[in-house]
């Protein structure tokens, strides 16, 4: 078999859009919490996994709801700023677009 030469003008290239949402995946007394700040929502499950994926369903969720009750939501002076995100969010076709969205950090939480 031979094999297939790349040459500079095919290489393969990675491209990432700019994320629009931070979610902080935090361990906490064996549990996980998930948190998206600029949606001001969290979740708590047993695993880091669980987590994001729960969160994940619930920014699709909440963005629904949103569209669905828009006029309430863009009155509340702690909803209005939502609605450029939940508009991308709405425009996502599946999980793999809404996770190109996203960026995902995990960390601790530290009490003094």
């Amino acid at each position: 078999m031979g094999k297939t030469k790349i040459t500079n003008e095919q290489k393969p290239q990675f491209v990432q859009g700019m994320p629009l949402l931070n979610i902080y995946i935090i361990k906490d007394n064996g549990k996980y919490m998930a948190k998206c700040p600029e949606l001001d929502i969290v979740t708590e499950m047993d695993t880091a996994e669980q987590a994001l994926d729960a969160i994940l369903e619930i920014i699709r969720e909440y963005s629904e709801d949103y569209r669905n009750r828009e006029e309430i939501f863009i009155k509340s002076p702690n909803r209005f700023h939502h609605k450029p995100y939940v508009d991308k969010v709405l425009e996502c076709k599946d999980k793999w677009e809404l996770c190109e969205l996203i960026t995902v950090k995990y960390g601790h939480i530290y009490i003094r």
